[in-house]
């Protein structure tokens, strides 16, 4: 571990290392937690873990179809495993993931580091732009995407009071720690409504470290007159889609903007609310 530093809990806003810190606090508390690593714990704040609890930590190596077979056979012997490796990376252990994990419904905590586009100097080859279009596809993966530190606080300890197999994609970047709203709860499969102004001219929808941009461009909207609700998903398997409805019952105005971290081949909400707005066209009408 001397080669590695372990950052100030305070001095880091990084998801990364906050996830780090929050899923030592759990092990404190749920002793049959157990974090596998794929040779990516430096970047990926598992190596803060370690540092608080090196004998629950798993070195598989650049081996991920086994860090995920390995995590598959603790879970069968009672452990709640934590495999993390590069969101990038995951589709090398699709496959392990579909047939060992998800197929028979197992715990299963999967880490998914360096999430979407923002994955600092790693480059293109790190970048996850395309991998949740597979995630969403896969039977009883629940798949997450906090857009605050609070809120992924919140969803690692619900992965760990909720049996079966979860997916949480953790971003590198610097995040807000509430982004949300004062007294926020996470909840599996439902969004909330971040801001509303009355009779809004345009809907905002995000997931994950979007919902800053959304906020963001919502100032920006405001000052120009614009009237904006914002609604944020970080379930999205499970996925709110009455809220979503929600939105368009009010008719919020004429345009509807949805704000994903990847690429628009694949991605959830958006094709998800196309789907209903074509069974219901009165819904909303886009221009």
């Amino acid at each position: 571990m001397a080669q590695f530093t372990i950052p100030e809990r305070d001095g880091s806003g990084e998801m990364r290392y906050q996830m780090g810190y929050a899923l030592a606090d759990l092990a404190r508390e749920y002793p049959k937690i157990v974090a596998l690593d794929g040779d990516l714990r430096s970047s990926s704040g598992l190596h803060i873990f370690e540092h608080h609890h090196p004998d629950k930590l798993i070195k598989v190596g650049i081996a991920e179809q086994n860090l995920m077979a390995m995590s598959a056979g603790l879970s069968q012997e009672g452990y709640i495993p934590f495999p993390c490796t590069f969101d990038a990376f995951c589709r090398r252990f699709m496959d392990q993931l579909y047939v060992s994990v998800a197929y028979g419904n197992l715990n299963v905590k999967v880490l998914g580091a360096y999430v979407g586009l923002f994955t600092g100097k790693a480059g293109a080859t790190h970048q996850s732009d395309k991998e949740l279009g597979l995630l969403l596809r896969i039977p009883n993966l629940r798949v997450v995407e906090p857009g605050c530190n609070e809120e992924m606080e919140q969803a690692l300890r619900c992965a760990v009071e909720t049996p079966g197999p979860f997916y949480l994609r953790i971003v590198r970047c610097e995040v807000g720690y509430n982004e949300v709203g004062e007294g926020y709860r996470f909840r599996l499969g439902k969004g909330v409504t971040v801001l509303e102004d009355s009779s809004p001219d345009i809907g905002l929808v995000t997931t994950g470290y979007m919902i800053r941009t959304a906020k963001r461009a919502a100032e920006k909207l405001r000052a120009r007159g614009v009237r904006v609700r914002l609604d944020h998903h970080p379930s999205l398997k499970p996925f709110d889609r009455e809220l979503l409805l929600e939105m368009a019952r009010r008719r919020a105005g004429s345009a509807v903007a949805v704000a994903e971290d990847g690429t628009l081949a694949g991605i959830f909400t958006q094709g998800d609310f196309a789907r209903h707005l074509e069974k219901n066209p009165g819904l909303l009408d886009l221009q």
